[in-house]
């Protein structure tokens, strides 16, 4: 179960985190994964990660904000592998800022990360999966697609706007038997969020919200990944799994 031998799969925001986390566990299933970031130095220690465990990978530096970057890793994509199965869209940015201290260049970046950075990647791998009749899109949404925290508002409107966006495409594309859903994580122990983890009061307050009072790590991601991608998935599509360790069940 679970094998995506002969598959391939594009991560973008591979460099680190979430995103390595989940291109290892495609190549592990037997992937070919393609790493999208704009770091090329991180992007080849994924790459080492994968190779240690004889998978297949190239690393293309791209970013999301720009359409032309996009489209090219694409076309590089299936000139090396010669198609393309599965987009993983994880690039994303934070901020934590009051909502009126927030400048335009605060969140003009969340939202182009985030948001336009998402439609770009899923509108360039989207046009070759509706021409095959068949694909998966895994956005990287959050728990905060669902609940509100403060210091967070255009990150919770940007991944709002990803959940929805994920229903409206698995909708519009189940004709072609290409299927959307997302991963919304909680608490994950990674750069993005090591800025906002520097002290233990707030260590401690934000695992009381956690009912298995541990934070999660990128390992607890990329299982669901591989599932997603797989044939064991091909009757989901529309829906988002939640991993956060209990914390919005309550």
């Amino acid at each position: 179960m679970f094998n995506l031998n002969g598959k391939t799969a594009l991560v973008t925001g591979a460099s680190r985190g979430i995103g390595r986390s989940v291109a290892v566990s495609l190549a592990k299933a037997g992937a070919n994964v393609a790493l999208l970031g704009r770091d090329q130095a991180a992007l080849q220690e994924t790459l080492a990660a994968i190779k240690e465990i004889d998978g297949n990978a190239i690393p293309i530096t791209a970013d999301v904000t720009r359409p032309e970057s996009v489209e090219a890793a694409v076309e590089a994509t299936v000139k090396q592998y010669g198609k393309l199965d599965a987009l993983v869209c994880n690039a994303g940015a934070q901020k934590l800022k009051p909502f009126l201290e927030m400048t335009p260049e605060d969140y003009r970046l969340l939202i182009s990360t985030n948001l336009e950075g998402a439609i770009v990647t899923i509108q360039a791998a989207g046009r070759r999966f509706v021409a095959q009749k068949s694909g998966v899109v895994i956005n990287m949404a959050s728990i905060y697609s669902f609940v509100g925290a403060p210091w967070n508002s255009i990150y919770c409107m940007t991944k709002g706007g990803l959940l929805q966006l994920t229903k409206a495409l698995a909708v519009e594309w189940a004709r072609y038997n290409v299927r959307v859903n997302c991963i919304c994580p909680g608490w994950i122990e990674t750069d993005l969020t090591k800025p906002y983890m520097q002290d233990q009061k707030t260590i401690d307050s934000a695992l009381k919200l956690i009912p298995l009072r541990r934070f999660g790590q990128p390992d607890d991601i990329g299982p669901l990944a591989v599932y997603l991608a797989s044939d064991e998935a091909s009757f989901v599509t529309g829906q988002s799994f939640v991993i956060d360790g209990g914390q919005i069940a309550h």
